[in-house]
C-alpha cells in the first residue's frame, strides 16, 4: 500500500471519526459514525453491523435503501461472527445498477474482524470530481477506527454493568445477613433488582404449597394477588422449574394477564426465573419491561437467576425464623399454662393439705394438754394427712417429669401413671391402660413426648367428657406403633373446636398436634356429640430403637 497522502478534509474526516466518543450507547457510537461517513464521502446510504466481544449484535443505518441493496447487505451479513482477522481490511465493490456501487469494508478491532460496513455510492459523483473520495488508505483507519471505539464502549458499558450488579448482590447478601423480616427484605429485592437491568418492575411469586397458589404482594398495596399455580408464564416456571424471557407476553398462549389488570400495569415482557432451596422450587421471581424499550437478553436472565437464588434462601430463612417464633411463642404460652396449671394444683391439692396439716398439729398442741386420751387417734388422723399430701406431691412430681421413662420406657410409665391417677375433681373416673406385655420401645425424645401427648389427652378428657372410664391404648399395627386415649363421654365437633383457636385462646389440640409432628408422629382426633373421642397417635416403627 503506498504512503498514505491525507488532505485537510480527510484529516477533519477521521478526526470526527476518532472523537466520535461521549455516547453512552455503542448504537448511538456507530450511527453516528456512519452519518458522518457518508457525510463526508459522500454516499446516499449506507449500513453498519457491530459484533461485540461478548456476542451482542448492533445494526444500523442511514438513508433509504432499496430491496435490491438490502438484500446484498442481508447477504454479505448472513453468518457473519467475530473472528480473527490479522491482514489488512479488503474493501468490494459491487455493482448495484448503471448508476450506483455497494462498497463493502470489514470493521476491525485488534486484529479481529468485528463488522461490516456497507456505503451506496454514485459512481457519476465520484467522477465528477466535486468531492474528492476518501482513498483506501483512510478508509481502512476509519473502519478501525469505528470498530475499535465500538469495542471499548461495548467493554466499558459492559464493565459498569458487571459493577452494577456485584454491587447489587453485595447489598442484598448484606440485606440477607441482618433482615429477617421476609416481607421488608421482599420489597427491597423488588426495589433494587430493576435498576440493574433497567427494568421497570420486579414480582416475586411465592408458593402456597396448601392451596397450590402463587402469592403476589404488590408493592405499595396492602391486598394479595393469587393465581393457580399452574397459569401464566411464572406459573409455567414454578412447575417445570425453567427459567423464560418472553420479549412480548401477547403473543404466548401462557399469558395470564389477570393480575396486569388488577394492578393496572401493562406489561410487554418478561424475564422470569424459579426460586429454589434445594431440589424444591419455592416460587418465581420477574422483571416486568425493560425501561429502554429493548428486549431483555440471556445476561438479564442471568443476573435474576443469582438474585433469585438468594431470595430463595431469604423467604427459607425468614420462614424458619418465623416458625421458631411462633414455636417459641407457643411453648411460652404452653409454659405459662402448665404453671397455672401447677399453681392450681398445688393450691387445690398439697397447699390445702398443707394448711390442714399445720391446724391439726396446733389443735393436737392444744389438745394435749386439754384432753390428751384424745391425742393418739388425732395423730393418727394427721399421719394420714400426711401420707395423702406425700402421695398427691408424689404424683404431681411424676406427672411433670416421670424419670422411669429413660430407665424403664413407655409402658412401665404408663402402667405407674395409671395407678397413680386420680381425679382431682373427686369423681368416679377411672383411667385404664390396654397394651401387650411387651411394645417396641421408642427413642427417649419420642418416648417423652408421646408421653405428654397422652397425658394431655386423658387430662382433656376428664375435664370435658365427663365419663366413667378413660382408656389408654398401644398396640402395634401396620408397621406403626399406636398409642391412644379414649373415652365414652359427650363428645365434640373437631371441626369447629380447631376453627375457634384464636377466639378461644385455647391451643391444647394444636399442641398435641405440633408435637406430634416435631416426632415425625400422625395425630387423628376423631369425635361425636355424644358418641366419645379418641385421639390417636400413629408413630412408624422405624423411629423404635
Amino acid at each position: 500500500m503506498p504512503p498514505l497522502a491525507i488532505n485537510q478534509r480527510q484529516l477533519e474526516t477521521l478526526s470526527q471519526l476518532l472523537i466520535a466518543g461521549g455516547h453512552h450507547e455503542v448504537a448511538d457510537l456507530l450511527q453516528a459514525s456512519l452519518d458522518r461517513l457518508i457525510a463526508f464521502w459522500p454516499a446516499q446510504a449506507g449500513a453498519l453491523l457491530y459484533v461485540s466481544p461478548y456476542g451482542e449484535t448492533t445494526k444500523v443505518m442511514h438513508g433509504k435503501l432499496d430491496a435490491e441493496t438490502l438484500l446484498l447487505i442481508e447477504q454479505a451479513r448472513d453468518g457473519f461472527t467475530r473472528r480473527d482477522d490479522n491482514g489488512e481490511p479488503i474493501v468490494g465493490s459491487y455493482s448495484i445498477d448503471e448508476g450506483r456501487d455497494l462498497i463493502e469494508l470489514p470493521l476491525q478491532s485488534g486484529g479481529q474482524g468485528v463488522g461490516l460496513l456497507h456505503l451506496v455510492v454514485s459512481r457519476n459523483n465520484q467522477q465528477s470530481g466535486g468531492h474528492p473520495p476518501l482513498d483506501e488508505e483512510l478508509l481502512v483507519l476509519l473502519v478501525r477506527a469505528i470498530g475499535g471505539e465500538a469495542d471499548k464502549l461495548a467493554m466499558l458499558r459492559r464493565a459498569e454493568r458487571d459493577l452494577r450488579e456485584l454491587h447489587l448482590l453485595y447489598e442484598i447478601g448484606q440485606s440477607l445477613a441482618v433482615n429477617l423480616d421476609l416481607a421488608s427484605l421482599l420489597n427491597d429485592i423488588k426495589l433494587r433488582a430493576p435498576k440493574v437491568v433497567g427494568a421497570e418492575r420486579c414480582s416475586i411469586f411465592i408458593l402456597d404449597e396448601e392451596t397450590n397458589e402463587l402469592v403476589l404482594e404488590i408493592p405499595g398495596e396492602q391486598r394479595q394477588y393469587r393465581m393457580p399455580a399452574d397459569r401464566g408464564i411464572a406459573g409455567w416456571v414454578v412447575t417445570h422449574g425453567v427459567g423464560q424471557i418472553v420479549n412480548d407476553v401477547e403473543h404466548d398462549p401462557r399469558w395470564y394477564d389477570a393480575i396486569s389488570r388488577e394492578a393496572d400495569f401493562v406489561t410487554r415482557s418478561i424475564v422470569c426465573v424459579p426460586m429454589r432451596v434445594k431440589d424444591r422450587v419455592i416460587g418465581a421471581m420477574q422483571l416486568l419491561n425493560k425501561a429502554n424499550g429493548q428486549p431483555f437478553t440471556d445476561q438479564d436472565m442471568q443476573l435474576l437467576t443469582t438474585l433469585a437464588a438468594q431470595a430463595a434462601i431469604a423467604i427459607e430463612n425468614a420462614r424458619l425464623y418465623q416458625r421458631l417464633k411462633e414455636e417459641r411463642d407457643r411453648l411460652l404460652l404452653k409454659e405459662a399454662e402448665v404453671r397455672h396449671a401447677i399453681a392450681r394444683d398445688l393450691h387445690d391439692g398439697p397447699t390445702q393439705s398443707i394448711a390442714a396439716i399445720a391446724m391439726n398439729i396446733e389443735f393436737i398442741k392444744r389438745l394435749f394438754k386439754a384432753m390428751p386420751e384424745r391425742v393418739p387417734a388425732e395423730l393418727d388422723t394427721l399421719a394420714e394427712l400426711v401420707q395423702k399430701t406425700t402421695h398427691d406431691i408424689r404424683t404431681l412430681l411424676f406427672e411433670l417429669r416421670p424419670l422411669g421413662l429413660e430407665t424403664q420406657g413407655l409402658l412401665a410409665t404408663l402402667q405407674q401413671y395409671v395407678e397413680r391417677w386420680r381425679d382431682p375433681s373427686g369423681s368416679d373416673t377411672k383411667l385404664r391402660l390396654e397394651a401387650p406385655a411387651q411394645v417396641p420401645r421408642l427413642s427417649p425424645e419420642v418416648e417423652a413426648a408421646v408421653f405428654i401427648i397422652l397425658q394431655e389427652a386423658v387430662n382433656n378428657a376428664r375435664k370435658h367428657a365427663h365419663s366413667d372410664t378413660i382408656t389408654i391404648y398401644l398396640y402395634v399395627e401396620e408397621d406403626h406403633f399406636v398409642a391412644s386415649v379414649r373415652d365414652r363421654g359427650r363428645g365434640f365437633n373437631v371441626a369447629a373446636v380447631e376453627s375457634g383457636y384464636v377466639n378461644r385462646g385455647s391451643l391444647g389440640l394444636l399442641n398435641m398436634k405440633e408435637r406430634a409432628r416435631l416426632i415425625g408422629a400422625d395425630l387423628r382426633i376423631r369425635s361425636e356429640i355424644g358418641q366419645g373421642t379418641t385421639v390417636e397417635l400413629r408413630i412408624p416403627l422405624s423411629q423404635a430403637r
